[in-house]
């Protein structure tokens, strides 16, 4: 595995079904490092199909993936969880302004990005006060103290102060609220298709088509946070963004380079947004878990859809 050239701000994981075809082993590396990090496998349970995401240094079991043998469900629990508390992965309405064919949600607790505040004092602090310690439920990030001397007109100044501190502000929108994400396929062409004017013959336009529209590329996929308000720096530009909505920024983009005709295996490469992830507060572990479980739910989604109609 050759290291890359990337954007500093993702983290960038290989993810590869293991040799053995029996084993049903799927292994997260570091890109650019042959040792696995996490590695996901199989076990039946009395009633349900049963992953594990294990972090191979310490072989702690992180979550495990819970699915039915029979009927249609997928649920996501840490061995910390109380019995009977779980993550699910739900199935979009159709009546959803957020529907999208084979898309699936998820609601977690998350920290509240302390950048939305925008006093002066709070508009100095940097992204890196943010914790780096994760956890589930997550970490608040420590408040970030800025200590200037005294001077008599900031006293003044602060006593005519009838607002909250911005540092107390920032403790409550740190605490930690429910988020929902989107998980929905993510395509781009594997090979350019014909240009107009050139001259193709009919198997280079039908080889085009094949590898474009062959069953694997729709395993390429996001995970997008839906209801987080997008930090907005002060000014014109914070009222535009209120007339025009900005996009969500995918916290994890799964690019799928699985070999053509291959059955039961996946190659591809996950990234993750850092500052996206360092806010949110919670161990990259879990996004792990979840993007595997959403793989395979699309490789699987016939299967899924008949267990859904029976």
């Amino acid at each position: 595995m050759q290291n890359q050239t990337h954007s500093p701000n993702l983290a960038r994981y290989v993810i590869q079904s293991s040799d053995v075809i029996s084993d049903l082993r799927i292994n997260v590396f570091e890109e650019g490092h042959d040792n696995v990090m996490w590695y996901k496998e199989r076990f039946l349970g009395d009633d349900e199909i049963i992953e594990h995401v294990v972090h191979n240094q310490t072989s702690t079991i992180c979550w495990t993936i819970h699915k039915p043998k029979r009927g249609w469900y997928i649920r996501i629990r840490a061995p910390s969880f109380p019995p009977g508390v779980s993550i699910s992965l739900l199935p979009i309405p159709r009546t959803s302004p957020n529907y999208i064919d084979a898309a699936l949600s998820l609601s977690c607790l998350t920290n509240t990005p302390s950048t939305v505040i925008h006093s002066p004092s709070t508009s100095k602090m940097s992204i890196d006060s943010t914790s780096t310690v994760h956890s589930y439920p997550p970490t608040p990030p420590p408040a970030s103290i800025m200590v200037t001397p005294p001077t008599p007109q900031s006293i003044s100044a602060r006593l005519e102060e009838i607002s909250p501190s911005p540092i107390s502000v920032q403790k409550r929108a740190s605490c930690p609220e429910a988020t929902q994400f989107l998980l929905a396929p993510h395509s781009t062409p594997h090979i350019p298709g014909p240009q107009p004017d050139e001259q193709t013959s009919f198997l280079t336009r039908a080889l085009s088509m094949f590898k474009n529209n062959r069953p694997s590329h729709s395993a390429s996929f996001t995970i997008t946070p839906l209801n987080r308000p997008s930090p907005q720096p002060p000014g014109s530009g914070h009222r535009i963004s209120q007339i025009i909505p900005m996009t969500p920024v995918p916290l994890l983009t799964f690019h799928d380079r699985t070999p053509l005709l291959t059955l039961a295996s996946v190659t591809g490469v996950l990234e993750i947004n850092r500052a996206e992830e360092r806010i949110l507060g919670i161990d990259t572990s879990f996004w792990i878990a979840v993007a595997l479980a959403y793989w395979e739910f699309l490789e699987d989604r016939e299967s899924y859809l008949a267990a859904v109609s029976d």
